[in-house]
Order: structure tokens, then C-alpha cells, then sequence
């Protein structure tokens, strides 16, 4: 196994938050989603994606790649996480601050579609590592 790919699925066990974009790639079969996917599954880390990630992803097809994973609930103090992150930030895209502070509550990798937007949402929080899929 190459030095790459140990780091890579040594950083999935601290638990991985999914956004639309790795959805959609996943959808797409696209091979470095499945790789990831294969990885997070071989080290058991747990896969999150926040319940306003599936609002936007969801058009009744593909319901399996969501039973590997955990479903999050946007609570009251999540949506009040997210507002006071793009008030911060000075940011409008609330999906993509409702990926950033749930993975913060858990100390999660990032992974998503969109690297550079959540990566400047991430610096107003701590514990988040953004990855970008490719």
C-alpha cells in the first residue's frame, strides 16, 4: 500500500462528514468516490451527512448510499451553529455551513466536491479538515 493511501485511510477513522458533491460523485460512480467509500469502510469510520445534504441531493433514487452512513438531524442548535458560522464568514451558502459545524462537533474529515468554499468556512472553526475529491 503506497504512503498516500495509508494516510488517506488513517484520517477516514476519525470519522468522515459527506457533502452533495460526494453524493452526486458517488452516484456517478465516479472511481475516486468509490475508493473513498471502499476506504471509510475499511477502517469503519462512521459517515455522516447532515439531513440538509440529502435536501439537496435527494430526487428519489440511490437510497442505498445512504444506509452506510448516519443521518444528521438539523436541530435548532445546528442551524444556529451554521447561521452564526456564515455570519462569521460572511458566507450565504447555509448547506455548506451545516456540513462545516457538524463535522466540527465530531472532530470529522470534510470531503467534498466543493473544497476551496468549505476550506474558507473551516478556518472560522476548529477540528475540521476539509478534503476535496477528485
Amino acid at each position: 500500500m503506497s504512503r498516500r493511501r495509508r494516510v488517506a485511510v488513517r484520517k477516514a477513522t476519525r470519522g468522515v462528514t459527506f457533502d452533495t458533491g460526494v453524493l452526486v460523485a458517488l452516484e456517478r460512480r465516479q472511481a475516486s468516490a468509490l475508493a473513498l467509500l471502499r476506504a471509510c469502510r475499511l477502517s469503519r469510520a462512521t459517515i455522516t451527512i447532515p439531513a440538509a445534504v440529502i435536501a439537496e441531493w435527494w430526487r428519489g433514487t440511490h437510497r442505498s448510499l445512504l444506509d452506510a452512513s448516519v443521518l444528521e438531524a438539523l436541530t435548532p442548535n445546528l442551524a444556529q451553529a451554521a447561521g452564526e458560522l456564515l455570519a462569521r464568514a460572511g458566507s450565504q451558502d447555509t448547506i455548506d455551513a451545516t456540513v462545516v459545524v457538524s463535522a466540527a462537533q465530531r472532530g470529522d474529515i470534510v470531503v467534498t466536491g466543493d473544497a476551496h468554499d468549505l476550506r474558507a468556512l473551516a478556518r472560522y472553526v476548529k477540528g475540521v479538515t476539509v478534503e476535496g475529491i477528485r
